[in-house]
C-alpha cells in the first residue's frame, strides 16, 4: 500500500497538485520504521527517485509556477472576498494572468490590510474549516491573525517529516531542543510537530528557564531507549544562540562532548560572525531558515552545499521589488521580497504579492551551485520599515511608543529609537528616548530602571533569560535626529502600562 502512495504522490507532484495527506502520512510512517531499524528510509532503488522529485529543470519549474499562478488567481477571485474586490477595482480578470510576466498586474497585499480585515482573506470554498490562528504584529502593531485548517497543518507537518527522513537530517534516534515560542507561531508549531512525526524527542523550552539551564540541557547525558545520549539538534533564534554559546564558553563546557550534530537558527538575520562563532565552538555548520507566519507554507531552507536559501517554487512565487516604487528590480539586486502563496498548497488564506518588508537578494541563476533548479535567496539584508527584531520578536514603533506613555517624565508623544548590537556576551537592545525636562542623577537612574522593567521590551523572554540585554539611554528633548514614527492617538496620555 505504501508503494501505491509513493507513486500517487509523485504523480501529483509532477502535475503541480498537492499530494494527499493520507498518502504522505503513510509514507512517513513507513520511512520512520525503516530509520528506526537503521535502514535507508526507502529501498535503494526508490531512494534516488524520491530525492529527485524536487530537482526538475528550470523550464519545468517556470511552467509549473505559471500553472499554479493561474490556478491561484482563479481560486482567490472566486472564493476570497478581499481579492475579488481588489481585482475588480484593478480591472483585472483571472484570464489576464497567463504567466509570471503578468504578475505585475496583480495588487500588492500589505500587512495593514491583513491586520484590518483578516476575515476578508478567508476562502469561502465549501467545506473549509479554520481550526488554528497564527498571530503576529502588523506594521501598525495591531495583532495580525492568519487562519489555518487542520488539513493544511497535517499536510505541512507530513511534508516536513518526509523531507527530514529522506535527507537524514532528523529521525527517530534524535533529541531536539527548541527555544521557539509556540504561542501563535505557525512555523514554530509546525516545526515541533514535524520533528515529532519524524520520530524525534522534542524538548520545548519556549520562554522557560535561564541560560544556564538551557546550556546544561544541551550537555546533559540521558538514557532513553532508542535515543542518542545527548541533544543532537538545536533550534533557536540567532541572539539566543549567540548568548548560549558565550555562556557555554564562560562556564568551561567541552564543546567536543556536546553531542550536537545540527544547529538551525531563524526568526532574525544570521550574521557571518555568528556562523563562524558556531563553527569555531560547537564544531558544526549553522543552518539558516526563512519564513513568516503570514506565508508559512513558503519557508525557505538552506542549501546543503552553500549559504543560499532554496525557495519552495512549488508552493509559492517570490519576486523582489523596489522599496519605494514597488517595481521589479533586476536579478541579483536587493529589494523587498513579495510572496504569492499558491493554491492548493495554501487553501484557506492564499496571498497575492504579499509585501513582506524584508530586504533580500535573489540569485539571477535559476540553478543553485548544488545542481537544484530552484529560486535562491542569496542574502537577507534587513527590514525596509522601522520594525526592529529583538531576539526572536518583532517590535514596531506603535507598540514601543504605547508602552512609553506610562512615563510622564518623557517627551509626549514619545520620541525614541531602538537598535540592536551584537556584542561578545549577548545581543543588546538599545532604546534611546527623550525626556521632557532636566533630571538629577538619581532621578535618571530610577527612570531608566522603571523603563527597563516597564516597557513592552521587558516582556521579551530572552531579556528575562539574559540572552538579550536591554539598555535605556535618556536623551535631552529634541536631541534624537530621526525618531521612530509614532503618533499619539486622540485622547491618549500617560497610562498605567508599566504598573
Amino acid at each position: 500500500m505504501v508503494f501505491v502512495s509513493m507513486i500517487r504522490t509523485q504523480l501529483r507532484y509532477t502535475f503541480g497538485q498537492r499530494p494527499r495527506v493520507e498518502d504522505l502520512e503513510r509514507m512517513v510512517s513507513y520511512m520512520r520504521r525503516r530509520r528506526a531499524q537503521g535502514l535507508d528510509p526507502v529501498p535503494w532503488r526508490l531512494f534516488g527517485t524520491l530525492r529527485g522529485w524536487g530537482r526538475p529543470d528550470p523550464g519545468r519549474v517556470r511552467a509549473r509556477q505559471a500553472r499554479s499562478l493561474r490556478q491561484t488567481v482563479e481560486y482567490v477571485y472566486r472564493y476570497v472576498p478581499f481579492y475579488r474586490e481588489a481585482l475588480d477595482a484593478a480591472r483585472v480578470k483571472p484570464a489576464d494572468i497567463r504567466s509570471q510576466a503578468d504578475v505585475h498586474k496583480l495588487p500588492i497585499t500589505r500587512k495593514d490590510q491583513l491586520c484590518d480585515s483578516p476575515e476578508a482573506f478567508i476562502s469561502r470554498y465549501p467545506g473549509l474549516a479554520p481550526t488554528t490562528i497564527a498571530s503576529t504584529s502588523g506594521t501598525s502593531g495591531k495583532p495580525m491573525r492568519v487562519y489555518l485548517t487542520a488539513e493544511e497543518m497535517r499536510y505541512w507537518v507530513a511534508s516536513g517529516a518526509m523531507r527530514n527522513l529522506i535527507s537524514g537530517h532528523l529521525g527517530p534516534t534524535d533529541i531536539v531542543q527548541t527555544h521557539r515560542n509556540l504561542n501563535g507561531s505557525a512555523g514554530g508549531l509546525v516545526g515541533v510537530m514535524t520533528a515529532r512525526m519524524s520520530g524525534a524527542l522534542v524538548l520545548t523550552f519556549g520562554g522557560r528557564g535561564t541560560l544556564d539551564e538551557h546550556v546544561e540541557s544541551i550537555f546533559q547525558e540521558r538514557s532513553i531507549p532508542g535515543k542518542k545520549p545527548k541533544v543532537s539538534q538545536l533550534a533557536t533564534f540567532p541572539s539566543h544562540l549567540w548568548a548560549l554559546t558565550y555562556r557555554a564558553v564562560e562556564r568551561g563546557f567541552d564543546f567536543g562532548n556536546s553531542g550536537l550534530e545540527r544547529i538551525t537558527a531563524g526568526g532574525a538575520m544570521v550574521s557571518e560572525d555568528l556562523r563562524q562563532r558556531v563553527l569555531d565552538t560547537w564544531g558544526v555548520r549553522l543552518h539558516e531558515g526563512y519564513g513568516l507566519n503570514d506565508t508559512f507554507t513558503c519557508g525557505a531552507f538552506q542549501c546543503g552545499q552553500s549559504d543560499r536559501l532554496h525557495w519552495p517554487d512549488s508552493s509559492g512565487y517570490a519576486e523582489v521589488l523596489d522599496p519605494k516604487t514597488a517595481e521589479p528590480v533586476p536579478p541579483g539586486e536587493p529589494g523587498v521580497l513579495a510572496i504569492t502563496s499558491f493554491y492548493p498548497h495554501r487553501q484557506l488564506t492564499p496571498l497575492l504579492r504579499y509585501w513582506t518588508g524584508d530586504l533580500v537578494t535573489l540569485s539571477p541563476d535559476p540553478v543553485c551551485v548544488c545542481g537544484a533548479a530552484t529560486t535562491q535567496i542569496l542574502d537577507i539584508l534587513g527590514r525596509a520599515d522601522h520594525m526592529v527584531v529583538v531576539g526572536g520578536n518583532n517590535y514596531y514603533p506603535h507598540t514601543i511608543g504605547d508602552s512609553l506613555l506610562a512615563f510622564p517624565e518623557l517627551a509626549m508623544p514619545p520620541r525614541f529609537t531602538l537598535r540592536t548590537e551584537q556584542r561578545e556576551d549577548a545581543q543588546y537592545a538599545i532604546l534611546d528616548v527623550e525626556v521632557r525636562g532636566s533630571l538629577s542623577d538619581d532621578e535618571e537612574h530610577e527612570l531608566r530602571q522603571q523603563i527597563e522593567k516597564g516597557t513592552i521590551l521587558s516582556r521579551n523572554w530572552e531579556v528575562n533569560a539574559g540572552s538579550v540585554k536591554l539598555v535605556v539611554n535618556l536623551r535631552p528633548l529634541g536631541s534624537i535626529e530621526h525618531p521612530f514614527p509614532y503618533k499619539l492617538e486622540e485622547g491618549s496620555g500617560p497610562t498605567p502600562w508599566a504598573q
